[in-house]
């Protein structure tokens, strides 16, 4: 996008020169080999310097300035390669102001590009701090263009008859090219909001995450600061207004077994998505599977499901940050409520009526919720709001070889204080002090594989194996 911009801007620029009282024969013409060369000049050289800058998440000053050269170069070599592809004129220079072209784009780089950098290296990228970065350059570019237009003389070379259409083709072109960019960028802005949607949306759902910490106590997140997460389902279903999804739940003590024994976990996985595809699917959609009959009654086997949910969610953490399952870590002993407002449905199931129980339970008989479409496949439901939780596998990077396979895959780890209200706010985790937890974390006593393990409120239980989650699946 700025090789793009620098050149568009020269060229419209120069279009604005009149020259010899504004006689068309007379006007500036250019050659299609050095202006097509030109475009590709500042697309090289800018890669050459956000390389230099961007590839290490410290911020260096020395790496600023390189790559702050590297820009002014590309915008004033764009420029003067720029002027080549002029035909009936030659350009004579004054030295300088050419050097004062340079030195306006250099130190005019070196501020935007510090701004840029020393924003995104503390996570406090707001549109209006990028907005004055661009800002900035683009004062550069058009400045250094002005400074050097002022020091040229052009010497007539030859008359170029009819050269008008020429001209305007050079227009369209970067007409195009400009349009092409703003759309790109237009893509690109409409892709972060709905991802910062989806992350809120999470917020109202079952959501299985991953806190992964180097050896520095940083924590992995993606470009946006964001905590990777996939959800699980859209809500747990309750069986009563007394039953919750929490750690004490029997289905979360076979979660905290399970993520102690990926090795045995991963074998079954291929068995569980293939049963999950043979469950009813509302509307024919693979994502969301109908949980619930059509007698609003919870479907048989309801925990199994949830468990392979669960299995299967961390295999699409672990396909995201391109480790192997084995490698995800461990649940945390917590789940944190998620969900800012109350927003999401929270279903509650009908119970099975007997002569007995119709007339024991006549007054207390709960009123049957709203399920999302994605899982109950029909309508007819009454609502009561509630909130999501969040689950967390949790794992410490110890090699600098593990730390930079996951920034490969499009990571990066962040200073706990320079992310947490991030990732707080962007998945609206109901907590005082969201840092804090980080921080405890981070420091984690049980998060190697194997021994014992601090299970806070809940009860100690037999390690899980392979054939307990057969005895108790449906469809093995």
């Amino acid at each position: 996008m700025g090789g793009i911009s620098i050149w568009c801007m020269h060229f419209i620029g120069n279009r604005a020169i009149d020259l010899a009282n504004h006689e068309r024969d007379l006007q500036v013409a250019y050659s299609s080999g050095f202006t097509a060369v030109s475009f590709f000049v500042p697309i090289v050289v800018l890669m050459a310097a956000f390389i230099a800058i961007g590839t290490n998440d410290h911020i260096s000053w020395w790496r600023i300035t390189i790559g702050s050269i590297l820009c002014g170069a590309a915008i004033c070599g764009m420029h003067y390669l720029g002027n080549s592809s002029i035909k009936n004129y030659r350009c004579i220079y004054r030295p300088a102001f050419i050097v004062g072209a340079a030195i306006i784009a250099v130190f005019a780089s070196i501020i935007a590009l510090s701004l840029f950098f020393v924003f995104r290296g503390v996570w406090a990228h707001s549109w209006w701090k990028r907005s004055l970065s661009a800002l900035i350059l683009a004062g550069a570019v058009s400045g250094m263009h002005w400074c050097a237009v002022v020091g040229t003389r052009y010497r007539l070379v030859n008359i170029q008859k009819n050269n008008e259409p020429s001209r305007n083709a050079t227009v369209i072109v970067v007409i195009c090219l400009s349009l092409g960019a703003c759309l790109i960028l237009a893509g690109s802005a409409i892709f972060r909001a709905r991802k910062m949607k989806k992350s809120a949306l999470r917020a109202q759902q079952i959501t299985l995450g991953t806190a992964i910490f180097d050896k520095h106590g940083r924590i992995l997140v993606d470009p946006d600061g964001l905590m990777p997460s996939v959800a699980i389902t859209d809500s747990f279903l309750e069986k009563n207004s007394r039953e919750g999804f929490s750690n004490t739940h029997p289905v979360f003590h076979w979660l905290f077994q399970a993520s102690r024994n990926w090795s045995g976990i991963s074998t079954l996985l291929d068995g569980m998505k293939h049963h999950l595809l043979q469950l009813p699917h509302s509307g024919g959609e693979k994502s969301g599977i109908q949980l619930i009959n059509e007698h609003g009654e919870m479907i048989k086997d309801y925990d199994a499901i949830f468990r392979e949910l669960f299995c299967v969610a961390a295999l699409k953490l672990s396909e995201q940050l391109g480790e192997h399952i084995t490698s995800m870590g461990v649940l945390w002993d917590d789940v944190l409520s998620t969900g800012a407002y109350p927003v999401r449905a929270t279903p509650r199931l009908r119970q099975p009526r007997t002569p007995i129980s119709d007339s024991e339970s006549t007054t207390k008989e709960e009123d049957q919720a709203g399920v999302d479409a994605a899982e109950k496949g029909f309508p007819g439901f009454q609502t009561e709001y509630g909130r999501g939780s969040l689950m967390l596998l949790v794992r410490q990077v110890h090699t600098g070889r593990d730390a930079d396979r996951l920034t490969s895959a499009g990571f990066r780890f962040a200073e706990l204080h320079q992310v947490s209200h991030l990732i707080q706010a962007s998945m609206q985790i109901q907590s005082s002090d969201f840092e804090k937890t980080l921080q405890a974390l981070a420091t984690h006593d049980n998060l190697a594989t194997g021994g014992s393990y601090s299970l806070g409120p809940i009860k100690p239980r037999l390690r899980i194996c392979a054939s307990e989650y057969l005895e108790d699946a449906p469809g093995f």
